[in-house]
């Protein structure tokens, strides 16, 4: 029995189903991310909700994925004369985080 090496058409369809996969894994784990962020808002009594749209548009933009750095500087600059950035974004990243974790 002589191997022959597979086709470069089903080579080509290969790599596209897994490239299909990793695009649903990733979206499925962006999904549950922004699930975790809103309930950490709702959790924290803050009004913030964020769409698949504007997460995207943060993950962007935001340096080092500082996602809620990036949201606060530009949607709500009024915290800051109260509050620091970093202690803003520990918070709901603590709460995101658990909210992940219980997932």
């Amino acid at each position: 029995m002589v191997l022959q090496p597979p086709k470069r058409e089903s080579m080509m369809s290969n790599a596209a189903v897994s490239d299909r996969s990793a695009e649903h894994v990733s979206e499925e784990r962006l999904a549950a991310e922004l699930e975790a962020y809103n309930r950490a808002f709702l959790e924290l009594e803050l009004s913030w909700r964020w769409d698949a749209r504007t997460f995207r548009d943060l993950l962007r933009i935001a340096a080092d994925r500082d996602c809620v750095g990036a949201y606060i500087e530009r949607q709500q600059p009024h915290l800051l004369r109260v509050y620091e950035k970093s202690f803003l974004r520990d918070l709901v990243l603590s709460a995101k985080d658990r909210h992940q974790r219980e997932c």
